[in-house]
């Protein structure tokens, strides 16, 4: 039988991030060695240095460009030389409502060996995942300031959430604690 093959766009990012996902792509190259699948990868330089170099955050089709792999390896997204926000809106948050990415799934997971803080815990008592819905909330960008500058200034963030996006999010929580459980 074939080996399965998965094709991963890689994102190294800004900052720590080319490091970070360099040795992660190690993690996951022996992973495909031992679990007897095969990688391959295409790397994209949308971060911090190619806004500073072409003023463009992203490519007019790099959702398009995304949809053609299997999965996205992101690495940290920021550059000291870039205002906050325009990395961070122009390419975290465009890609995730393009692609729809609307389940931010956190696996706790203790492992023998690894100390933890909690008293009496260890790895049977320790392993569960968060679900929180991506795309709704405060990424919504719902909100302002009033009478900036002042001391009457207002800020006021809205935490938007639709009837739609609180279902699937549910949904998705809900079968993979079946999946865990069963």
């Amino acid at each position: 039988m074939a080996e399965k093959t998965y094709k991963i766009a890689v994102l190294p990012g800004d900052g720590t991030g080319p490091e970070v996902v360099a040795e992660g792509m190690k993690v996951l190259n022996a992973a495909a060695k031992k679990f007897g699948f095969r990688l391959e990868s295409d790397t994209f330089d949308w971060g911090g240095e190619r806004y500073l170099a072409t003023g463009s955050v992203l490519p007019e089709d790099a959702a398009e460009t995304l949809r053609k792999y299997d999965a996205v390896f992101l690495g940290a997204i920021g550059h000291p030389k870039v205002k906050p926000g325009v990395l961070e809106k122009g390419i975290l948050l465009k890609l995730r409502f393009d692609l729809d990415q609307y389940i931010n799934l956190r696996p706790v997971k203790l492992y023998p060996g690894v100390e933890t803080p909690l008293a009496n815990k260890g790895p049977e008592d320790i392993d569960y995942v968060v679900v929180r819905e991506n795309v709704g909330d405060v990424y919504c960008g719902i909100g302002g300031t009033s009478q900036q500058g002042t001391k009457q200034e207002v800020a006021v963030q809205e935490m938007v959430y639709s009837y739609f996006q609180v279902e699937r999010c549910l949904r998705f929580a809900f079968e993979e604690a079946r999946r865990r459980h069963s």
